[in-house]
């Protein structure tokens, strides 16, 4: 079950015979499940889904549609790139959503596959499942967050190591794929290099037998890349390095301990986000729930005691100090509660927990009862995610009225190429406006003739309970915009 190949016989001609189609380690079993993944990503509330806060964000640099919106100093462009290829030609929302979900498919089979010959393929078929039948997977995979593709990329950096250091692909091959799955995570977020990848760096210094410094190269020279984009954009929007940081560290939360895993806990089953530091309280949106991850928590202990019994574990060890580490960070840095946060946890720990369901099912004297459970885990699994994805897809989209309301700004006559206090509405209206943490004074700063260019301009007719109404940020009521004098 561990770290071993499964071995071909050779055939009457003395050669090796191709893996059966259906064969515990035939590719077809990560096709199957990928593909799986994608189709059950066009869920019809799913495509039509409006943009959300963040994703807007993501998008507004590279999007057909003409808007000033900035990306918050403190994220990477990563997410939006990969968004390019449509938003660049069409605004359409479903050919958006479509084209996301297509390429979370692709990137469930390539994570997946970085593990091959670590485990039988029915092994990752199974742990691709269970990663991708959560809600919080299917929706990160047709949305523009950066999220998802950290766990992606989690997976895949942490089988590239393990393929690496155990010499089981060649190094022309492997090397590259380490650098860029190192780049890509640090490209989606560059807090990833902490948040992520440390556990993957140091398990080359840490462990003896995997000392090997070209593999290290390989992942700094991918996380340098990554940086070196992030810096670039500095000089390019925020007016150089020195003053992103400055900029970036204005954005809430403020970094500090928070320890927060009861509220990471009550959105394992809903809500997507949840700030407590507002005043409120995260309610268990779906309490049965929680019936299924104790199950799952416990197949991931079963994994380990799998694998413990085995000579060769570090496999296991690495997956789980990896999401545990991604986990631990959030827990104590993060006082907010988003189960997008966890994906890379999730990510790995469901190769462990498909650890542990293999060995009920070929280990154990009652393996009749192990496939019947697992059968019902994995179905019970995938229909309660889904009833969460329905219900909190549909609480989602009545939160998202960014578009509705920038129609009724621009019918109050407020003027394309303005700026206003609400980014998100800004960006229906071909606008400007400032990020969390940031102010209008400070985009007029650094907007062509700075702050003394523009002048305000009262939205008439407006009392201020309804400014209030018409912005989608507290802090930043739509009564007044800005033009040029």
């Amino acid at each position: 079950m561990q770290e071993t190949r499964v071995r071909e016989r050779p055939d009457d001609a003395g050669g090796r015979s191709r893996p059966a189609p259906f064969g515990p380690d035939s590719l077809v079993w990560l096709i199957l499940v990928s593909l799986l993944f994608f189709l059950s990503e066009l869920l019809p509330a799913l495509l039509r889904l409006p943009l959300g806060a963040d994703e807007i964000t993501y998008i507004a640099r590279t999007s057909v549609q003409s808007s000033g919106v900035f990306l918050p100093p403190v994220h990477g462009h990563g997410a939006g790139l990969l968004a390019a290829p449509v938003t660049l030609l069409t605004s359409s929302l479903t050919a958006l959503r479509v084209w996301m979900a297509f390429l979370s498919g692709l990137a469930l089979f390539g994570s997946l596959l970085c593990w091959r010959g670590l485990r039988p393929a029915w092994v990752l078929a199974v742990a691709g499942f269970i990663f991708g039948s959560l809600a919080i997977t299917e929706l990160s995979g047709v949305q523009v967050y950066p999220d998802l593709w950290a766990g992606f990329g989690s997976l895949a950096i942490t089988g590239l190591l393990l393929q690496a250091v155990q010499g089981r692909a060649r190094p022309k091959i492997v090397l590259p794929a380490i650098g860029f799955a190192a780049f890509v995570i640090v490209m989606m977020r560059p807090q990833n290099i902490a948040f992520v990848l440390v556990p993957t760096f140091l398990a080359p210094i840490v462990v003896r037998g995997w000392r090997q410094p070209r593999v290290l190269i390989a992942m700094i020279i991918g996380m340098a890349l990554g940086v070196i984009e992030w810096v670039a954009e500095a000089y390019m929007w925020f007016g150089g390095l020195t003053n992103r940081i400055r900029l970036a560290k204005q954005e809430p939360p403020t970094l500090g301990l928070h320890f927060s895993l009861l509220t990471q806990m009550k959105t394992l089953s809903g809500p997507w986000y949840f700030d407590p530091t507002g005043g409120g309280t995260a309610q268990f949106s779906y309490p049965a729930e929680y019936l299924w991850w104790l199950p799952f928590i416990g197949l991931v202990a079963l994994g380990l005691y799998a694998a413990w019994q085995l000579p060769a574990k570090s496999s296991t060890v690495l997956a789980l100090v990896t999401g545990g580490w991604v986990a631990l960070l959030y827990v104590l840095l993060v006082p907010f509660g988003a189960p997008r946060y966890f994906l890379p946890t999730w990510a790995l720990f469901a190769i462990v927990a498909a650890d542990g369901i293999a060995w009920l099912v070929t280990n154990t004297q009652w393996r009749k009862a192990a496939i019947a459970f697992t059968a019902v885990f994995l179905l019970a699994g995938a229909i309660s995610q889904h009833v969460i994805l329905v219900g909190e897809t549909a609480n989602a989209a009545t939160g998202r009225l960014f578009a509705a309301k920038a129609v009724k700004v621009r019918a109050l006559g407020v003027p394309p190429g303005c700026v206003i206090g609400d980014q998100y509405i800004a960006y229906y209206l071909g606008c400007s406006g400032p990020w969390s943490g940031g102010t209008v004074q400070e985009v007029l700063a650094r907007a062509p003739g700075g702050a003394a260019a523009w002048r305000p301009v009262r939205v008439p007719g407006l009392t201020a309970p309804r400014c209030a109404s018409l912005s989608t940020r507290k802090h930043h009521p739509g009564c007044w915009y800005w033009v040029r004098r």
